[in-house]
């Protein structure tokens, strides 16, 4: 985990470095799809959800929260997820939804800069690294 700014700027412009975009995407349903049938189950989706601590956490204190409450965000969660209510999540829906949650967090976190806890390996944290990137490839040297 590292501490970083982030402003909705850095988001969009990940989203819309499409290649950028698209290949942290596929590496993340890679990895989330444990037995590499292409397509994501809701038992593969919801070690993502549980990793979001969506529910568990106020303002970083755990919390108890009751089980069945849990289990119908995450299943509406999915569902969310799954377009053609086949049961399963494709790359294409990830894919859409994905690009989606990272637009609403852009917009939730407006242009003022704010500083979050990321994973190192998370979508935001790659729109960071690119953003920093980008500012080194811009830098003159004297």
């Amino acid at each position: 985990m590292s501490v970083e700014l982030i402003d909705s700027t850095m988001i969009i412009n990940f989203i819309e470095e499409k290649e950028e975009f698209t290949s942290a995407v596929r590496c993340r349903f890679a990895e989330l799809d444990i037995d590499q049938d292409g397509v994501l189950c809701y038992s593969e989706m919801l070690k993502e959800f549980q990793s979001l601590r969506l529910v568990e956490t106020d303002f970083g204190n755990d919390v108890k929260t009751n089980p069945e409450v849990v289990a119908n965000i995450y299943s509406s969660l999915f569902a969310k997820f799954d377009h053609n209510f086949d049961g399963v999540i494709s790359l294409e829906e990830y894919m859409t939804e994905t690009k989606k949650m990272m637009k609403d967090i852009a917009d939730d976190i407006g242009f003022m800069p704010i500083q979050m806890v990321l994973e190192k390996d998370s979508l935001l944290m790659k729109a960071v690294e690119l953003h920093h990137s980008a500012s080194a490839a811009h830098t003159i040297d004297c």
